[in-house]
């Protein structure tokens, strides 16, 4: 811009002086002609400095996500997606073998079906022995019975209650094994916790990965940032919601719009590990800038 508003100028000076000769160049107006230029040229620099902050620097961030198997390692099955493809929330990026963990769900339902059928026994026995401690409780006072026959079968009722209730507890216990079990069958597939793609994707079927270990990374696009590296005589001018033009070189001619979300108000160069000895005066570096966080509009261009 500096070099068009230049160009303009001296284009005019000269239309004027030398091509229409409308005045005639001497001393006084050169040195109005160029002492104009010079003020003009020292007020711009003095008012961007301090008045129109400004970064050469931008950072686009993003965050990266390492995904990995939460519930057991094994062997990958099928990889579901290709690198830098754009995801939604949820759809499917790799699927483990499942095979193992459906053989334990299978028999933990087994078992639990088991149970279900020995408490339906049970009950049974204990309806049983309930019409009979009902018939020892009429025929005892009239001496149709021994006495003692009543405590018999009254032992008998509360031993297959007993019966029953730790069938109930093995039954819940059985319940927590299958539900285990089928969560890490339908965990058996990772996929998207987020809008965005998958970069450096080296995973292929067959690989055998291990339980916890970051195999995949996920890039995040339901939210972007960028950092602007500030002077900071140029900070005191910048405060949060304050809007921002930022242009990129790889679309030249095109301007997109950003809001300042925070300022990062320290920088790496100041800070000290932690010690009993006081820092030399080389250990402290200075530094002039400081970064500014801004969110990306709608309008920030696709990659």
């Amino acid at each position: 811009m500096e070099i068009l508003v230049s160009i303009a100028y001296f284009s005019l000076v000269w239309l004027i002086f030398y091509r229409f000769k409308l005045i005639r160049f001497n001393l006084f107006w050169k040195f109005v002609v160029f002492g104009l230029y010079a003020m003009a040229a020292l007020t711009e620099v003095v008012l961007l400095g301090q008045t129109t902050p400004y970064s050469k620097e931008l950072i686009v961030e993003r965050y990266v996500i390492p995904l990995a198997p939460i519930i057991y390692g094994g062997l990958v099955k099928e990889v579901h997606v290709t690198a830098n493809t754009p995801l939604h929330k949820g759809d499917p990026i790799f699927s483990m073998d499942p095979e193992p963990w459906i053989d334990k769900l299978r028999r933990a339902e087994a078992n639990k079906k088991q149970a279900i059928a020995e408490k339906r026994a049970q009950q049974a026995s204990l309806a049983e022995a309930n019409r009979r401690l009902y018939d020892a409780k009429k025929l005892v006072p009239k001496r149709l019975m021994a006495a003692q026959e009543l405590d018999i079968r009254t032992d008998r009722v509360n031993g297959i209650k007993a019966n029953i209730r730790a069938t109930e507890a093995n039954i819940e216990s059985l319940q927590a094994e299958v539900d285990k079990q089928r969560y890490k069958v339908e965990h058996a597939t990772i996929t998207a916790p987020y809008d965005g793609y998958v970069v450096n994707l080296q995973l292929r079927p067959g690989a055998f990965i291990r339980l916890k270990a970051p195999v995949v990374t996920f890039v995040s696009t339901e939210t972007i940032y960028l950092l602007a590296e500030v002077d900071q005589r140029a900070v005191q001018w910048i405060k949060k919601g304050d809007k921002a033009d930022y242009a990129l070189s790889m679309y030249p001619g095109e301007m997109f719009k950003a809001e300042v979300v925070d300022i990062i108000w320290a920088t790496g160069r100041a800070q000290l590990s932690p010690g009993a000895y006081l820092p030399k005066e080389e250990q402290t570096q200075t530094s002039d800038i400081f970064y500014i966080k801004e969110r990306a509009r709608n309008n920030f261009p696709k990659f």
